[in-house]
Formats: structure tokens, C-alpha cells, sequence
């Protein structure tokens, strides 16, 4: 794998340019000037979290937490279900988990930088490049990829301004079902490891 490969895979898995909605979704509650802390919070976290599972997942996981990769993709799953719910549920008017006060650093944590940025696909794709290329080609691809992601975030507001409210309130609300359907899917991919994997 050469470092451009490296980087393509991971920016797909990333995908810094099709989030903005949910970027936008996450953060829309926020007081005013809070969101680029938020987002650049996100980018740091998720940078560290990959950087960290690439070179001591395998360890982390079984010999500190004792859980397999399997675990991360059930609680992701069902965290981003829950986030897809929970906003769904507050467009109607009924009473959200959005109404209790968190910070910026809190939604730049989580969901932005986990399980959104550095979710089970991103985290299984840098410590399978590690095992492949070796660690110059993930460290590349984390260092290029999330700054891409930085400057999109850094811009998101102008975009926000050139789709307008009405566009981008209806791809938020859309692509909130796509977060949902992906939550199902990390959940059952996780479930049918655990009864396929060897015994």
C-alpha cells in the first residue's frame, strides 16, 4: 500500500466532506462561538483515538478492557441510533435528551470525534494499514486526512450560509435516517462476528 493509497482509504472512511451535514446536525444547539471548539476538539480526539488504536489496539482491547472489536461496533451503533432518535424525536416536539445542557468539548468528544470521525471502520482501517505498510503510512494518513477534516470545519459555517437554512435543515433531517441505518448495521455486523467467529 503506498502512502496515497493509505490516505485515499482512510479519507473514504472518514468521508470529511459528505459529514458536514451531520457535523452541522450535531452542533446545532450549541451557544454561539461554541462550535468550532467543538469541531476542533473532534479533530484532535478522533486524530489521537486512531493514532492510539493503530499501534495498541489489539492490546487495549483484549489484555486491558478484555473486549473485542466486536463490543466498540454494538456501543457505536447503538450511540449513533440513539443520537439519530433523540433528534428525530425533538423535530416533533416531544421531550429530547437534547434539552440537558453539554458543552462543546462534551459533543466534540462524543459523537464527533467517537464514534462519528474515528468510529470501528476507521479504527479496523488504520490498524490494518499499520500490520500492511508499517506506521509512517498511518501516521500520513491520519496527519492529511484530519487536516482536510480541520479545514472543513474551519469553513463549515460559510457553507452552512451558501446552502441556506431550508437546504441544509432537509439534509440533516435525511441524513439523519442514513446515521440511524448505519447504527443498525454496525450493530448486526457486530452481532454476526460474535457467532462467526472461531471458538
Amino acid at each position: 500500500m503506498t502512502y496515497l493509497q493509505a490516505i485515499i482509504a482512510l479519507f473514504a472512511i472518514v468521508d470529511p466532506i459528505g459529514n458536514i451535514p451531520i457535523f452541522l446536525n450535531a452542533t446545532e444547539r450549541l451557544p454561539a462561538g461554541q462550535r468550532q471548539k467543538a469541531f476542533n476538539t473532534a479533530v484532535g480526539v478522533g486524530a489521537a483515538i486512531l493514532l492510539i488504536f493503530a499501534f495498541a489496539g489489539k492490546a487495549i482491547l483484549a489484555y486491558v478492557f478484555r473486549i473485542e472489536l466486536a463490543d466498540i461496533q454494538i456501543a457505536g451503533g447503538i450511540l449513533l441510533l440513539l443520537t439519530a432518535i433523540n433528534s428525530l424525536v425533538f423535530v416533533t416536539g416531544r421531550k429530547s435528551f437534547s434539552s440537558v445542557k453539554v458543552s462543546a468539548i462534551d459533543i466534540g468528544c462524543v459523537p464527533l470525534a467517537c464514534p462519528y470521525l474515528a468510529g470501528p471502520g476507521a479504527m479496523v482501517t488504520c490498524l490494518s494499514m499499520l500490520q500492511q505498510s508499517g506506521p509512517g503510512h498511518v501516521i500520513a494518513a491520519v496527519t492529511v486526512v484530519f487536516t482536510i477534516l480541520w479545514v472543513v470545519m474551519r469553513f463549515v459555517d460559510p457553507i452552512h450560509r451558501v446552502l441556506g437554512q431550508l437546504v441544509s435543515t432537509a439534509i440533516n433531517k435525511i441524513m439523519l435516517v442514513f446515521i440511524a441505518a448505519i447504527g443498525v448495521n454496525m450493530i448486526m455486523t457486530g452481532i454476526q462476528t460474535y457467532f462467526t467467529a472461531p471458538k
